[in-house]
Formats: C-alpha cells, sequence, structure tokens
C-alpha cells in the first residue's frame, strides 16, 4: 500500500495523530488527504452561509490553514469534523461582522449581485441524474430555491439549520461547534425548520 492509501485509510483521529508529529512532506501528505477530504462539505456549508461562492472558497481556505498552523493542538478526545465546523462556523460570523461593518460592500451580496452564481458548489456525492439534462436542470432550480429561502433566514436559523439538516450533524455535535445546551439546540433547529417553511411558502415553491 503506497502512502497515499494509506493514509485516506486512516480515520480522522488517527490521521490527526498522526500528523501532530510529522514534518516537511509527511506533513502535507497528510494534510491533503485532510483537504481532500472534507473540502466539499466545507465550501458547500460555507457558500450557503455566506450566499457567495468566491467568499465562500475564501473562508475554507481560510479554514484547512487555521487547521494546518494549529494541527498540534488538536485535542484528540474531540471529533475532528466538530472542530472543523466549528472554526468554518466562527470565520463565517466574522465575515457577516464585517458586513454589518461596512455595508455599502454588503449591498451586492444582498441583493444578489457580485455573487458567483453560474458555479455549482461541489457536492459530496456524484450527481447520479448528469445523464438526464432535463432532472439536472430541475435539481438546479431546487437547489437555487433552497440556498435563496436559507438566505432570507437570520442567522442564527441559517446556520443551525445548515449543520443539522444540510450537513448532518448529530445534536451532539451541534452543540459543540455552537457551544450551547443540547435543549438549546433542539427548540433552536425547531424553530428554524418553522422559519425556513414560512420562507418557502412566500415564495411559493
Amino acid at each position: 500500500m503506497d502512502q497515499r492509501k494509506e493514509l485516506e485509510a486512516l480515520p480522522d483521529h488517527e490521521l490527526m495523530s498522526r500528523l501532530k508529529d510529522a514534518t516537511g512532506d509527511d506533513l502535507v501528505a497528510g494534510f491533503d488527504v485532510i483537504v481532500h477530504r472534507y473540502k466539499n462539505a466545507i465550501v458547500s456549508f460555507l457558500y450557503r452561509y455566506v450566499g457567495d461562492f468566491r467568499t465562500a472558497e475564501d473562508l475554507a481556505q481560510e479554514t484547512f490553514m487555521r487547521v494546518f498552523r494549529k494541527v498540534r493542538e488538536y485535542n484528540h478526545s474531540a471529533k475532528f469534523s466538530t472542530w472543523l465546523y466549528t472554526i468554518a462556523s466562527n470565520l463565517a460570523k466574522d465575515e457577516f461582522k464585517r458586513r454589518v461593518r461596512h455595508p455599502a460592500k454588503s449591498m451586492d451580496w444582498m441583493t444578489g449581485k457580485g455573487a458567483d452564481t453560474t458555479r455549482e458548489v461541489p457536492q459530496l456525492t456524484a450527481d447520479t441524474t448528469e445523464s438526464v439534462p432535463e432532472v439536472r436542470i430541475e435539481h438546479d432550480e431546487v437547489r437555487a430555491q433552497v440556498n435563496h429561502a436559507l438566505r432570507e433566514l437570520d442567522d442564527h436559523d441559517r446556520e443551525i439549520l445548515l449543520l443539522k439538516d444540510v450537513q448532518g450533524l448529530s445534536y451532539e455535535e451541534i452543540a459543540q461547534v455552537l457551544d450551547l445546551p443540547m435543549g438549546t439546540v433542539k427548540s433552536r433547529i425547531s424553530r428554524a425548520r418553522l422559519a425556513f417553511k414560512e420562507v418557502w411558502k412566500k415564495m411559493g415553491a
């Protein structure tokens, strides 16, 4: 088994344990596996959070750079994906704070101008309908409607809905990412789902 396949076969916590002691090419090779494993999910999460693909790519890049810089600080008692989403979520929140401080620069994003709407967000799994153009177009249209509805939610509702219903994190993982009690997580998810349904109805989707 070559090095790449060996690294790819390791679960997250074992791979991160190995990276803590790795240097040079070994560190780069291991980290590349981490990026390949999670980049689509993180870009997708950030795109739906901030509403702009280029910004999502930049934030994803910064997310992985922070992981790289803090690889030796990683607490192996915590689930790696939870730590990763915590970093990405905090960066997205910082981006919204920046927009509040500079509202003029944020108007293009709020109105859809300047956003890269022609590029498809990378998906974790292959689209099995790719050979059926009509179905693929329909899926793209639904995806666009969902993204639009998500952008109509307030920040807290959008964030927790993305973590639970789009990224598939457990209640426990979300509680860790957002540093909230379990009961609060469950109530916020219920509220966010209701808010999404109301927006969806208003859109006539």
